[in-house]
């Protein structure tokens, strides 16, 4: 790595971490001083030529309000939005940490932790937004919809674990309807790793909140005869381009199946466990279901209940841009622990 970008990734990884996000009321983004004093990072801004310094263990940035380019030595890193005053607070945009931190392999949320992306144990994850088109979900008392929740909240994951080096596939890239059996065939085509069905949750008791995280645990013959189940099945063993019996492509498969089940409550643990302490919300716990997409797929599955809509208190937060990124950065954050566990 070039000692200018490190200098810049030291300086500028106080984005997501440990504290929330203290978004403004009035202004867009993330106030630099939240960033900063979450970090240890020294900053001034000079009122003058508006030109903000950061510093950290003697690395130094620069960057101007106004100006969406942060610059160190002669490496230029360009935001989706440039820096702004209000109210005497200087605010950056929230793009900032999957921009400037993910290409060189720093864990999001975790200062000064970096990944060996070429030993992780995956390589493509099924990324899976609930709803869309015409079934939006769970709706809050403000009118927030979990199908566009969702779909953002797997976006961002999805900037995240490609700029780190691994293959994303979406169920769905937009507000669009998808069957519950096309997701997991998906799945079964793709030679995927992973499958993680993204959805914020709804509850009669408004006072409900908090993450839980779902996962496969039965195996029983309803399972194995599933019809969509053997579907995919099928999917999945032409894709091995092998000579292999029928028989031996059954094996195969209740073999992965096998192994699933416990893969997927080990990924469901550490979502539940580490996510919601990063995100900031209560764990819940994961929880073994039937759900159909995760009990469908052939590879490791769990549904991420980022939420609860029916909670007024949630929903503002899941409504709230800086929030779905570090619900993003959390999810991912877990993903990589469980890959290079």
């Amino acid at each position: 790595m070039k000692k200018s970008c490190l200098i810049l990734l030291l300086v500028l990884h106080g984005c997501a971490g440990r504290g929330p996000y203290v978004p403004s009321a009035v202004s867009s983004g993330v106030p630099l001083s939240a960033i900063c004093a979450r970090y240890n990072v020294s900053w001034q801004w000079d009122g003058v030529t508006q030109v903000v310094i950061l510093e950290y263990k003697g690395n130094k940035a620069k960057a101007l309000v106004g100006s969406n380019v942060v610059v160190v030595g002669k490496e230029k890193i360009a935001l989706s939005l440039p820096l702004h005053r209000s109210n005497s607070a200087i605010y950056v945009p929230e793009d900032f940490e999957a921009k400037v931190l993910a290409p060189f392999g720093i864990t999001p949320g975790v200062p000064g932790a970096k990944v060996d992306w070429s030993r992780l144990k995956i390589r493509t994850v099924i990324l899976d937004p609930g709803h869309g088109g015409k079934d939006p979900g769970a709706r809050g008392p403000n009118g927030v919809r979990e199908k566009d929740v969702v779909i953002d909240i797997a976006k961002r994951m999805k900037v995240l674990l490609e700029q780190g080096g691994l293959k994303v596939i979406m169920t769905r890239n937009s507000d669009y309807f998808i069957s519950l059996g096309q997701r997991t065939e998906i799945a079964s085509r793709s030679d995927a790793d992973l499958f993680v069905s993204i959805h914020a949750n709804s509850n009669p008791a408004r006072k409900a909140h908090g993450m839980e995280v779902y996962y496969v645990k039965t195996r029983d013959k309803r399972d194995l005869d599933e019809e969509q189940r053997q579907k995919n099945e099928k999917i999945f063993t032409k894709t091995l381009n092998t000579r292999y019996s029928p028989q031996l492509n059954g094996v195969i498969a209740d073999m992965m199946y096998a192994s699933k089940t416990a893969e997927s409550l080990r990924l469901a643990e550490l979502i539940a466990r580490d996510g919601s302490a990063h995100a900031d919300t209560a764990n819940r716990g994961a929880r073994a279901c039937r759900f159909f997409v995760v009990r469908n797929t052939l590879v490791p599955a769990v549904l991420v209940e980022v939420g609860f809509l029916s909670n007024r208190r949630e929903e503002k937060k899941l409504n709230s841009s800086s929030y779905r990124q570090r619900l993003a950065e959390a999810i991912v954050r877990s993903i990589i622990n469980y890959a290079t566990d």
